[in-house]
């Protein structure tokens, strides 16, 4: 398809390029003149929650949205682990950096991340220039489930890893044990704080969400940031639970005016 200046409203399928293969992705295009600001969405683990709603609202608002399923993961080849889900990211990133089809505006690309999606949206932000602001919605720090793969903390996370295993190719507690050990610095989803100060960060999370705490994840990580005392993070708090289930309608519009506000 050549690069124009408009198009009418549009979605579709993108197969990306990925370390592993390819990996199966979706867009939406707001219609009008391009190029369009960029959302790269990311969804958590098994990634039952997709935030397709979310996609939606955001094309409704202006905004162009790649959404995409990582290795192993909804039909995309290769293996399931939490670092080839970072590999994932950086993949997708560069689908929107090559923009082959014009679509993008490559000064206003944004990133949005539920639950382990938060902590790729974390880590992306953190190491690339390219991501002007972040979103981050009941973010997940892997660090605890490190901790108990490691005999430090009593099992919390272990049944719920055991039921997203079902729905992912190629991940067991052994590989998921090997890779933490490997990689359990950038599963700290803190240790990206001083980088994320520099950018503005939103932060949504529930003090229903009985998966992932408020005071274990993404309360942890909000005290982090503040503490650099650079004055760019946003967080909001709601009485609803993990998959946001309530205030929903809410939150679309918190992640909708947030963006909006960093657009140039």
């Amino acid at each position: 398809m050549e690069p124009k200046t408009s198009l009418p409203p549009a979605s579709g399928g993108v197969l990306l390029q990925g370390k592993r293969g390819k990996l199966l992705g979706h867009y939406y295009l707001p219609g009008g003149d391009y190029p369009k600001p960029v959302v790269l969405i990311c969804h958590g683990i098994p990634g039952k929650e997709r935030l397709f709603d979310f996609a939606i609202a955001l094309r409704e608002a202006g905004f162009c949205t790649l959404s995409f399923h990582y290795s192993g993961s909804w039909g995309s080849d290769g293996d399931y682990s939490v670092s080839h889900c970072f590999e994932d990211c950086l993949s997708a990133l560069d689908y929107i950096r090559n923009n082959e089809n014009g679509w993008f505006d490559l000064n206003n690309v944004f990133m949005v991340g539920h639950s382990m999606g938060g902590l790729m949206t974390a880590r992306t932000a953190a190491q690339n220039q390219l991501i002007k602001a972040g979103v981050l919605l009941a973010p997940m720090d892997f660090k605890p489930v490190v901790e108990e793969t490691q005999g430090r903390c009593e099992p919390q996370y272990r049944d719920f890893l055991d039921e997203a295993f079902l729905w992912l190719k190629g991940v067991t507690r052994e590989t998921m044990r090997q890779d933490m050990a490997v990689n359990a610095a950038a599963m700290d989803i803190c240790s990206y704080a001083e980088a994320l100060a520099d950018k503005p960060i939103l932060t949504v999370a529930g003090t229903l969400d009985a998966l992932l705490p408020l005071e274990q994840h993404a309360g942890k990580l909000n005290a982090a940031i503040a503490a650099y005392g650079k004055g760019k993070l946003t967080a909001k708090v709601y009485d609803t639970d993990h998959p946001f289930n309530m205030f929903r309608p809410e939150i679309r519009q918190d992640v909708i005016d947030f963006l909006r506000e960093n657009v140039d």
